[in-house]
């Protein structure tokens, strides 16, 4: 097998075919099979760069969005990209090659477009917490958007089981019945290992893994207790809030030691769709857990 068969491509074995692994401006780390490591790309700014002829007539008036869909697609993290090695410098990214399964939200900075989350996935954790933050509205409104990710499968994750007390029944019956059969439920614990086989089930190799879910719900927790080490770094769920600190600020595939990959993402804060308006949110205080004696979070 060769090294971009080991990252998940599942195509046929060509020269100049890589992955991306991060991204950093205008800069891309890649793996392939022209070198050990990653080599360093940009994008070549013809093959990416706005279309500058006129729009005809039926399109003037077209929404963003349906310009934005017009245009090349502009790689990210989890894509697998066609390339001009160069091994004296950077190398050029060319295209980006079709994506077998992509999770998108309406961009917060821009009402009308949409941002991809995660591309290339073959399961889609999506993650939320027994603290605090737990809200089934907001899973409501990823499973949602989750019914068009393509070839990927999305499984709920209830993370921090470990937190679990008496009344919580409640909360995560509602939970399962607004799951209602669109997704699987698993409850971890990377404290306990509660869990934890079952999250590894879908670590099988050559499988990509994406987490989404607010910041401090455990996703770079969970990265750590599949990696084996310190692979991201984690803080505390601020006492006062129930919220954690953002410690994902940039998406980044990861390796595991099981040959599974993950993408882990910042956390999102808004989960929207395109087009709708600003009230339609997904912050739902009725359906948030809190301690007695604290205000209720809303997301």
């Amino acid at each position: 097998m060769t090294r971009i068969e080991r990252f998940g491509w599942r195509g046929a074995v060509e020269p100049g075919i890589g992955r991306v692994v991060s991204a950093h401006g205008d800069y891309y780390h890649l793996v392939c099979n022209e070198a050990e490591g990653e080599i360093l790309a940009r994008k070549k700014k013809s093959a990416f760069g706005r279309m500058k002829t006129v729009a005809p007539d039926d399109m003037k008036g077209a929404k963003k969005s349906e310009l934005q869909a017009s245009e090349p697609l502009k790689p990210i993290t989890g894509d697998f990209v066609r390339f001009r090695h160069n091994a004296q410098g950077d190398s050029m990214i060319l295209e980006v090659l079709p994506r077998f399964s992509h999770f998108e939200r309406r961009d917060p900075a821009a009402r009308r477009t949409s941002q991809t989350l995660a591309v290339n996935f073959d399961t889609l954790f999506i993650m939320m917490s027994l603290n605090e933050d737990f809200s089934t509205a907001r899973i409501d409104r990823y499973l949602a958007l989750a019914e068009d990710i393509g070839g990927g499968e999305a499984v709920v994750v209830l993370t921090k089981a470990d937190l679990w007390r008496d009344g919580d029944e409640a909360f995560v019956d509602e939970l399962v019945e607004t799951i209602a059969g669109r997704a699987r439920l698993l409850k971890v614990s990377s404290l306990t290992g509660e869990g934890m086989d079952a999250v590894r089930e879908y670590a099988a190799p050559g499988k990509t893994l994406a987490f989404v879910g607010s910041s401090g719900v455990g996703k770079s927790t969970l990265l750590n207790t599949l990696a084996g080490e310190e692979w991201a770094a984690t803080q505390e769920i601020q006492e006062w809030s129930g919220k954690g600190r953002h410690t994902t600020t940039s998406r980044e595939l990861v390796m595991l030691p099981s040959g599974a990959m993950v993408i882990d993402t910042p956390g999102v804060r808004e989960i929207g769709m395109v087009g709708e308006t600003d009230q339609v949110v997904a912050k739902g205080v009725s359906t948030h857990r809190w301690r007695k004696g604290q205000t209720p979070v809303t997301q």
